[in-house]
C-alpha cells in the first residue's frame, strides 16, 4: 500500500477488498500508508456462495475505501453501501477471488478521472470494468497464470 500511495496523485481513491477475519489489519495497513480511510462497503455475493452447515453463510466480502488526502469530489451522486451482484455476474469466475466484472464497474465510478491502477490485478476484472468505460488502466499481476488469463480478457476489449 506504501508504493500505490507514493504513485497516486493527491485525491486519488483507495479500495482494498477484504473478509471479515483481515478486517482490522487492512484498516490499519490503509492508514499506515498514508491514506485516509473513509469508510466500509459490503460486497453482497448473494446467496450462491458456498454454504457451510451449522455456521452463517459466508457471503460478503468488505471493500475499505479511502482517498489518498482530500476526498476528490463531494458533488457526486449518492452511492449505496451495499452492491449485490453474484460471484459470476458478467461471466464465469476465472480467479479464486475473482470478482465480477459488474461490481469493479460500479467501484471504478468513484474514482476520479485519469487512470486506473489496480496492484493487484487477479485475472482482470477492475481492467474489464475500466476499459469498457473509456479509461486507462494499469494492473499488475505476480502470478504468471492469472497474468495471462488477464491479458487474454483484456485483448478481447478492443
Amino acid at each position: 500500500m506504501t508504493h500505490a500511495h507514493r504513485v497516486l496523485r493527491a485525491g486519488a481513491s483507495v479500495m482494498v477488498f477484504s473478509d471479515w477475519r483481515q478486517l482490522p489489519v487492512i484498516t490499519s495497513a490503509l492508514q499506515a500508508a498514508g491514506f485516509t480511510w473513509r469508510g466500509i462497503v459490503v460486497w453482497d455475493k448473494t446467496e450462491g456462495v458456498r454454504p457451510q452447515k451449522g455456521r452463517f453463510r459466508q457471503q460478503s466480502e468488505f471493500i475499505i475505501w479511502g482517498s489518498k488526502g482530500k476526498w476528490h469530489s463531494a458533488d457526486g451522486p449518492v452511492l449505496p453501501g451495499v452492491y449485490r451482484h453474484s460471484v459470476t455476474a458478467g461471466g464465469p469466475k476465472v480467479h479464486t477471488t475473482g470478482k465480477p466484472v459488474p461490481l469493479m464497474a460500479d467501484l471504478i465510478t468513484v474514482c476520479p478521472s485519469g487512470t486506473v491502477l489496480d496492484p493487484f490485478a487477479g485475472s482482470g476484472s477492475a481492467g474489464l470494468a475500466t476499459i469498457r468505460s473509456g479509461r486507462l488502466f494499469v494492473g499488475c499481476e505476480r502470478e504468471e497464470t492469472y497474468f495471462n488469463v488477464a491479458c487474454e480478457r483484456l485483448s478481447n476489449t478492443a
